[in-house]
């Protein structure tokens, strides 16, 4: 036996001696308090005594250990994450890949919730999107290992890797959900795509914003001032599939818009309370302006959305945003494994968060016009009539 095999064996036995002591003690208690903070782990112990003695065979308790933390943790939202130390070292390692482990090197931006890793966008040009991979697929497995085994930030490292490196993903499309597919991609440099711009109709300008960066709330100034010494008086600012970018960048997006006041707040348990402000620095006019999101809306985007929903500067379309918004932190244990936990909330001036949650628009698109936009035989079809265009229109309409 190696050393490394004798310590982790060591420590399992440990951590079940201590447990059962534990467990033990607490389950002597003659009046058992159900809200006590110690409740849950003498039922933990109760559980974990039972598999040591009854399961059908002897249980590699190290390994049963790793798993409940690791449930523990992805249950408290999609992305906070237990790894172990041969995943520390793996996470790291993929954060000093050129896309920062990201995973950004496929196109691919991946959220896990619950044991389901969906793809929520796929970046045009990207080696993902020409194998025909798109939003609202599910990645079943990476390089043969289940999805539903690895922590949310796994997820998302184990597709980050070298240009010219490959990947092999088991994907159920939205096109043959039934049928797992596997694709085989070739990551590439990351090439972010730009902000576009152009006008609609008489009056009218479009910006489509793919992700919130430092740079594409930069392009977003810079178009929407083109499109109103154009002559545009209302603006689309489409924020659909956009999920991805600093979450806080969110506070940045929606400062373009608003000249003073409140913008939101970050703040958890333990962490001290951050207000963020309207700077006067935003784009300058009097001009409308409506804002579509979609069920893909997560993180910077969405709180974008909600903070300029919350200060009645702009009317949201479309469907009930993702739901992602707070700050995460990398704590280290002491057996080398590490806890990546989000310890702030972001909230809206509104005093709500995304987080959760997601922000739900007041002008909703018909869920049977959504089922006829996203329906697999018509996916392709660039003629068809964008519902929720038509709807950002329509209430940018006069009355």
């Amino acid at each position: 036996m190696t050393s490394p095999v004798k310590v982790g064996v060591v420590f399992s036995s440990m951590l079940l001696t201590i447990l059962l002591v534990i467990g033990a003690v607490l389950g002597q208690s003659e009046e058992p308090n159900r809200d006590s903070a110690y409740r849950p782990l003498s039922v933990y112990t109760e559980v974990l005594a039972h598999i040591k003695s009854d399961y059908v065979e002897e249980p590699d308790i190290q390994k049963v250990t790793h798993g409940a933390l690791q449930g523990l943790v992805e249950y408290l939202d999609p992305i906070s994450s237990y790894l172990t130390e041969e995943q520390v070292e793996q996470y790291d390692a993929a954060q000093k890949n050129p896309d920062h482990g990201t995973g950004l090197s496929t196109g691919l931006i991946v959220q896990k919730r619950g044991s389901v890793a969906a793809i929520l966008a796929v970046i045009p040009g990207t080696a993902g999107y020409r194998a025909g991979l798109r939003s609202g697929d599910l990645i079943e497995a990476i390089d043969d290992v289940s999805t539903r085994m690895l922590p949310p930030a796994m997820l998302v490292s184990s597709l980050s890797g070298q240009p010219g490196s490959t990947t092999r993903l088991l994907v159920r499309t939205a096109k043959a959900y039934d049928e797992p597919q596997e694709f085989n991609l070739t990551r590439e440099e990351v090439k972010l795509p730009n902000v576009t711009s152009r006008m609609l109709e008489s009056g009218v300008g479009y910006v489509d914003v793919n992700i919130v960066d430092a740079e594409r709330i930069k392009q977003t100034a810079e178009a929407v001032r083109g499109l109103l010494s154009q002559g545009a008086s209302k603006i689309v600012l489409d924020l659909r599939e956009n999920s991805f970018g600093d979450h806080a960048a969110g506070f940045e997006l929606a400062d373009l818009f608003l000249s003073s006041g409140e913008l939101g707040t970050a703040k958890g348990q333990r962490y001290p309370e951050k207000k963020f402000e309207a700077k006067a620095e935003g784009v300058e006019g009097d001009f409308s302006l409506a804002v579509i999101v979609d069920s893909r809306t997560a993180g910077a985007a969405e709180i974008a959305a909600a903070i300029l929903h919350d200060r009645e500067r702009a009317k949201i379309v479309g469907e009930q945003t993702y739901g992602i918004g707070a700050l995460r932190q990398t704590i280290d244990l002491d057996d080398g494994a590490e806890l990546i936990l989000s310890v702030a909330k972001y909230y809206r001036p509104n005093g709500e968060t995304v987080h959760g949650k997601g922000l739900e628009p007041e002008n909703a698109v018909a869920p049977a016009d959504l089922r006829k936009w996203r329906d697999p035989e018509q996916m392709d079809d660039a003629d068809r009539e964008d519902p929720f265009l038509g709807k950002a229109l329509s209430i940018l309409a006069p009355a």
